[in-house]
This record gives C-alpha cells, structure tokens and sequence, in this order.
C-alpha cells in the first residue's frame, strides 16, 4: 500500500522530468558582481525572434507564445524547424499602454542572415545589442503580482549600488507551462550602466 501511494507521488515528476531536463540552449552571460539575491550580468549581442501583443499582463506570453513557437516550429519561409531555446522573454512596450514584446533567443549556432524568415508578419527577427542587467531569480507562477513583487524586490536591492537602470524591465521564463508553478524558475531583470 505504501509503496503505490509513493508510486503515484513520484510517476507524475518523473514524467515531466524530461521536458525540463532536455538540452535547450539560454544565452552564456558573465556575472559581473553577486550581492545576495541581486546579480549584475553582462550578455553579448544575441539574435531573437520576437512579437507584439497587445493584451493583459498574463495573457500576453500566451498569444505571442503561440506565434514564435510556430516560427521555430517551421512556419517560416524554409519550413525549417529551430531548437527551442530558454528563456522566453517578456518586455513591456515604453509607452506603458499594455503592449509587450515576447522574444525566444536563437540558437548560437545562427547568425542573422542564416534564420528562416518568419511567414507571419507578427514575427520578427532582430539582434539586441550586448547588456548590463540587473537580475533577480525567484520561483513561483507566471502572475503579475509574483512578477510585481520580484521587480520592487530588485529595485529595492538596485537601489543601494552603484548601478543605475538604463531601459525597461524584462521578465524571463525558463519553463514550460507543464511543470507545477511552485517549481517554476523565472527572472526579474532591468538594463544597468
């Protein structure tokens, strides 16, 4: 009895295991500095594909996600497939009118010119240039108040150093919807000089 009680405790995490565990690529950051939870990366340029949504804080990664996951999935000009890559990346657009912009990386394998162009007219494909950011990692789901406490977290922990914010916030995801949320890795990051 004991052990088919643990049997279904643990056959659920093993079978969703491997969706977690397959080898995606994230882009390679140095850690410049590392006080407590905060960190201060520097990234190189890096290619993404990337669209924008105009819709709600949690159902804006949904409806972009759909789009850029058909590009790599071969909805392109080539019909070519790409890895899929970690993490997904959600930015608000400046303006502040409910508008983001949801980006994959490309595998570093790819330059610019070696991408399939996109068939939807939604999706773009463009370098952002290298970046100082300011990060901190928390667990939990992809809410706006989880995402709201992680970013007044970072922001308090900014404020008594040396860097000053230079861009927008960005919100990164590293998991797929299928793992529990209280498993869920995501990062608050905003540009620094």
């Amino acid at each position: 009895m004991i052990r088919n009680t643990m049997l279904r405790l643990i056959i659920p995490f093993l079978v969703l295991l491997p969706i977690e565990t397959l080898a995606i690529y994230k882009p390679e950051y140095v850690v410049l500095e590392k006080t407590g939870e905060l960190e201060i990366r520097q990234y190189p340029t890096l290619i993404v594909a990337r669209t924008r949504v105009q819709a709600d804080f949690e159902d804006a990664g949904n409806m972009a996600f759909r789009r850029l996951a058909g590009y790599i999935f071969g909805d392109n000009a080539e019909k070519q497939k790409i890895s899929m890559t970690a993490p997904v990346i959600m930015a608000p657009e400046p303006a502040g009118d409910g508008t983001y912009w949801v980006s994959f990386f490309m595998p570093e394998e790819y330059q610019l010119a070696d991408l399939p162009s996109p068939t939807d007219g939604l999706v773009e494909i463009t370098r952002v240039p290298a970046t100082k950011m300011a990060v901190v990692i928390y667990k939990g789901g992809w809410s706006e108040g989880n995402y709201d406490s992680a970013m007044e977290r970072l922001m308090r922990l900014l404020s008594s150093t040396r860097w000053k914010v230079s861009g927008e916030p960005v919100w990164a995801r590293y998991n797929s919807p299928f793992r529990p949320s209280f498993m869920r890795t995501n990062e608050v990051m905003v540009p620094v000089e």
